[in-house]
């Protein structure tokens, strides 16, 4: 374990810092006071890429997980990823089937526990998930069991974000004109991001997302600070 203390100048709130170390994926700060995960942290070849909020004390900590259908895979980082920041669990206690397809009900449960929200109990599983999703405008809640495609995932993270600027172009993709109008600046946004890059040429936006896309995205989402 690597455990670093940062004291920040009289006057600044929050800072962007490098912790140096031989990191895997599957590393995360955890603050030592509250236990609690910093999820904006980052493992880059520099070290762990960590934004705080007010001084801290952290320590590094591995947390991948030995699934047996991840080993090879191409979003196996993204998947050690995710599932040690506790954003995703595997479906299994050995398996994390990462070509299955994600839930609108798994994104809205996902980006709360992003959020520092707990997710448990109520009389779904989702349920506070979704509480916390149509209060804060990421999800209107509607069909929580049902499969959701790369343009909907990528309009609940860009609501999530706040709905920033969007100065991206996708006219590069060749199925641009395939993206729904409700959907064009949360595409144009993830694109400029490089959040979303799309497959031979095109972003497929009515594609069902995997879970393994999932966790690439939302890697992606936090290499960029959110």
């Amino acid at each position: 374990k690597v455990t670093a203390a940062m004291t920040l100048p009289a006057g600044v709130d929050a800072a962007t810092v490098t912790i140096p170390a031989d990191l895997t994926p599957g590393t995360v700060a955890v603050d030592t006071k509250t236990g609690e995960i910093v999820m904006l942290s980052v493992p880059t070849e520099d070290g762990m890429l960590i934004k705080v909020e007010g001084s801290a004390k952290l320590v590094l900590e591995d947390r991948s997980k030995d699934f047996i259908d991840t080993p090879g895979h191409w979003g196996e980082d993204a998947i050690d990823f995710a599932v040690a920041h506790e954003m995703f669990n595997g479906t299994s206690e050995t398996t994390f089937t990462p070509d299955g397809d994600m839930t609108r009900a798994m994104l809205m449960t996902v980006l709360a526990r992003f959020d520092g929200q707990d997710t448990t109990g109520g009389e779904t599983w989702y349920e506070k998930g979704m509480e916390w999703a149509k209060a804060n405008g990421v999800s209107d809640g509607t069909n929580p069991n049902a499969p959701i495609t790369r343009e909907q995932l990528v309009t609940m993270l860009y609501r999530y974000a706040g709905s920033p600027a969007a100065n991206g172009s996708l006219d590069s993709f060749s199925d641009a004109a395939s993206v729904n109008s409700y959907a064009a600046n949360a595409m144009q946004w993830a694109v400029a991001n490089g959040i979303v890059n799309g497959s031979n040429g095109k972003l497929n936006p009515q594609n069902n997302a995997t879970r393994a896309e999932v966790a690439a995205i939302l890697m992606r989402f936090c290499e960029m600070g959110k």
